[in-house]
């Protein structure tokens, strides 16, 4: 989205505007708008809250009204007091929180999944809602806050915990608002509380599945090198259709359970013909890597399909690093 400082009145109310934009509803040109009215044409986030979890540190909040913000904010607020001390600080329409965030992170926290940053739009669930846990914190006081929390999570539900799989489901009962928005995994709290249930005793089966995770994530990173050496550009799938293609986005988001299924990898193609017979896409199509013969999950079968449909080309990466090849789906 394009924000350029300006000092005319505002095409909607007349007011001062605090940015020539090309924000939903003006057509094919840039307006004037005040914050205000920019935030109305947008339509997504219209207030905020901090839940206060260090000195001069907390988690962003952000909701449709300001109602749902103070809901979100005491959610965010009691699941995290299970293990640190969270306060619920000031909660207010954006307009008024500017003078906190800063016109920025304010103008970003309204847009939501269209954000330009990763602390906003990956931190957005599918009720529009945004949990941001890194803007406002340092990395010291997340690391506090996850390992003080996989504490109690660990503790809670380790009788349920026997594989690697039964995490997602612990954190998920134990603290569903900061799981809801990713934040959980933003944390790394799946991990550590992972690394809790083995210190103190898993199944070999639960090792070897980790082993194979292990692996499935070093095969990612072969074909991320494997691109670079070919001088293709490549993005995580879900980033990539978020910033690139939210209209798409929104839609799958709509139709599927979130954007779980999304392929790994979003290839960007340059139409270049000099690598001879090697896999090269003329344009934007999504990989998914699986290592060995491992299969496409319901998920990730219902969004390639929702990709295909509009008209993405989306292909898996098969193989291991001493044989691979490319499957079109």
């Amino acid at each position: 989205m394009f924000f350029r400082e300006t000092d005319d009145a505002c095409a909607d109310c007349g007011t001062d505007a605090f940015a020539v934009t090309d924000a939903p509803h003006s057509g094919d040109r840039t307006a004037p708008l005040c914050f205000a009215c920019y935030v109305e044409r947008i339509d997504r986030v219209r207030s905020c809250g901090v839940v206060n979890v260090a000195e001069g540190g907390g988690f962003v909040v952000g909701a449709p009204s300001t109602e749902g913000a103070r809901e979100l904010a005491h959610s965010v607020s009691d699941e995290l007091s299970y293990a640190v001390e969270a306060t619920v600080g000031r909660v207010s329409p954006l307009e008024d929180a500017r003078d906190i965030l800063g016109d920025y992170h304010a103008r970003e926290l309204a847009r939501a999944t269209l954000s330009e940053t990763r602390h906003v739009y990956a931190a957005t669930s599918e009720r529009g809602t945004v949990v941001d846990a890194q803007t406002r914190t340092d990395e010291k006081t997340r690391d506090a806050v996850c390992d003080a929390l996989a504490s109690y999570v660990f503790h809670e539900t380790s009788l349920g915990i026997r594989k690697r799989d039964d995490v997602h489901d612990a954190v998920a009962d134990t603290v569903p608002t900061l799981a809801e928005h990713r934040t959980a995994r933003t944390l790394g709290l799946g991990r550590e509380v992972w690394r809790l249930a083995k210190e103190h005793g898993v199944s070999r089966a639960s090792e070897r599945s980790e082993r194979n995770q292990d692996a499935g994530r070093e095969f990612e990173e072969f074909f991320g090198d494997w691109c670079d050496e070919r001088g293709l550009c490549v993005e995580r799938g879900k980033t990539g259709l978020v910033r690139r293609y939210p209209g798409t986005a929104d839609e799958i988001a709509r139709k599927t359970d979130g954007l779980a299924g999304v392929p790994d990898f979003l290839v960007r193609g340059d139409g270049q013909n000099t690598f001879g017979s090697e896999w090269r896409p003329d344009g934007d199509v999504f990989v998914e890597v699986k290592r060995g013969e491992s299969t496409l999950t319901r998920e990730q079968q219902q969004v390639i399909a929702h990709l295909k449909a509009r008209g993405f080309d989306v292909y898996v990466f098969r193989g291991d690093s001493g044989y691979h090849r490319f499957e079109k789906r």
